[in-house]
């Protein structure tokens, strides 16, 4: 690997999940409703993935921008940006009808699920 792109890997320029939004949410809300919060967007991931991929196989725009938008949301009320903005693109290809030509897009988004699961369980044990 060039040492070139080191930096921009150990420190990426956005972060899957923004500390300042987990910060201004833990000012705002209580903490136990705000591990509630967390722990049912949590929850939601897996079945939310795979209803997109379901979306994706099957075609079907339409299932495809409906899953996509409360997720791209809740990412983005959460302060998980990168996500919301991958499911905006997924929910604007359902909306277009292209459900079939996003299938290339999958694989970042069941990545940037996995390292935005990582930062809010931590965030949920270091409170």
């Amino acid at each position: 690997m060039p040492f070139s792109i080191l930096p921009s890997i150990l420190h990426p320029p956005h972060p899957a999940v923004d500390p300042e939004a987990l910060r201004a949410l833990r000012e705002e809300l209580e903490w136990a409703d705000l591990v509630r919060i967390v722990t049912l967007y949590l929850d939601s991931l897996p079945n939310r993935v795979t209803a997109i991929r379901t979306a994706c196989a099957q075609r079907d725009g339409s299932s495809l921008a409906r899953v996509a938008h409360p997720l791209k949301s809740a990412s983005r009320q959460l302060g998980a940006q990168p996500l919301g903005d991958l499911c905006e693109r997924l929910e604007q290809a359902g909306v277009a009808g292209r459900a079939d030509q996003v299938a290339e897009q999958l694989p970042a988004l069941e990545q940037e699920v996995v390292v935005v699961q990582t930062v809010l369980r931590r965030f949920l044990e270091n409170g």
